[in-house]
């Protein structure tokens, strides 16, 4: 009787077969030179008996875990782009042979990340976001190992992933201005989080390329709940401004639902534009303005260079993908 796939081993199949079993394991590896005949006998057996590799033993062997650590900012669970991350980035590194563990982490709390790191429970991980000076990016190098940041590059001691938020941004204000509108409130989360900063700086790069000081702008930072948003967008109303610019998707979220319950038409009333997209602002009525990054190609991209790096293969410091304006029918 055949045994189940469970217990089958290289040892079993090499026997079986009256080989070695390294060879054995250099045709279910692909590694050497063997026969044709050879190597079509033991890929037979392999599938006839439902073979499936080890991770432990294999780990054991090579000293690895084949788990990717995967950090995301506690609070943030349901935002539409940290869970497209989770399942690009686990879908990525399945294909490689490795599997992804969530590491949620609060503010400059490192502690689940170090604890992961230091029983090696891991061989690279990768960060979703960052903070100025992110206590995660000293921890990893100190410790040596591979990981990849998610986001616009500030930094050439490590390898980045990310669009070019400054030059999306600095196109999308431009083109705000080029339609007339000059007298913005900016909307804004987290101050520390590097990507605002980025995207800031490009809405700020727009604004002085055309010649309009930042001091007639409204900005409201450290907007991080509805209720952050709801006390700030009666007094910003009052100053009738043309359009309200949001650095997120959840944040003109919560815009546009302070707007419906107070009766304002968009864009009749206000007009309104996000530099960030997603499929909540391309389902809204009317759908929302917004820079569009491909998240699928970025989460693809981070995981498969973070393989690479785990397996000693050189990888690019800065590896940028592409964005789009979306100009959709809440801007005139």
């Amino acid at each position: 009787m055949e045994r189940s796939a469970s217990v089958v081993t290289i040892s079993d199949i090499a026997q079986e077969l009256g080989v070695s079993k390294s060879t054995v394991s250099r045709v279910i590896n692909c590694k050497g030179r063997i026969g044709a005949e050879t190597r079509r006998r033991v890929m037979e057996k392999v599938q006839s008996c439902n073979y499936v590799p080890n991770p432990m033993a294999k780990g054991l062997v090579l000293r690895q875990t084949f788990n990717i650590g995967v950090v995301i900012p506690k609070n943030e669970e349901d935002n539409p782009f940290f869970q497209n991350c989770l399942v690009g980035i686990s879908e990525s590194v399945y294909k490689a042979g490795y599997d992804a563990l969530i590491v949620v982490q609060s503010g400059g709390d490192i502690t689940p990340l170090r604890r992961l790191v230091i029983n090696r429970k891991v061989d690279g991980v990768i960060l979703t976001r960052l903070e100025e000076k992110d206590e995660s990016v000293d921890f990893l190098k100190r410790e040596g190992i591979p990981f990849i940041a998610m986001g616009t590059p500030g930094d050439d001691e490590f390898c980045h992933v990310g669009s070019d938020q400054i030059s999306g941004c600095y196109e999308m204000t431009k083109f705000m201005i080029s339609r007339g509108c000059e007298k913005v409130a900016v909307l804004a989360g987290d101050s520390k989080n590097s990507v605002n900063t980025f995207r800031f700086e490009g809405f700020k790069r727009g604004l002085a390329s055309s010649g309009i000081s930042l001091d007639g702008c409204v900005v409201h930072w450290n907007l991080e709940c509805q209720k952050d948003v709801f006390s700030v967008l009666p007094d910003i109303m009052k100053e009738n401004p043309q359009c309200l610019v949001c650095m997120d998707d959840i944040i003109c979220v919560y815009v546009l639902k302070w707007l419906k319950q107070n009766d304002y038409e968009v864009p009749a009333d206000i007009q309104v534009i996000s530099f960030y997209d997603s499929q909540v602002l391309e389902n809204n009525t009317p759908p929302i303005t917004a820079l569009n990054v491909n998240v699928s190609n970025l989460t693809k991209k981070a995981g498969n260079l973070l393989v690479d790096m785990i397996e000693g293969k050189k990888v690019p410091s800065h590896t940028k993908v592409g964005y789009e304006l979306r100009i959709r029918e809440s801007f005139r």
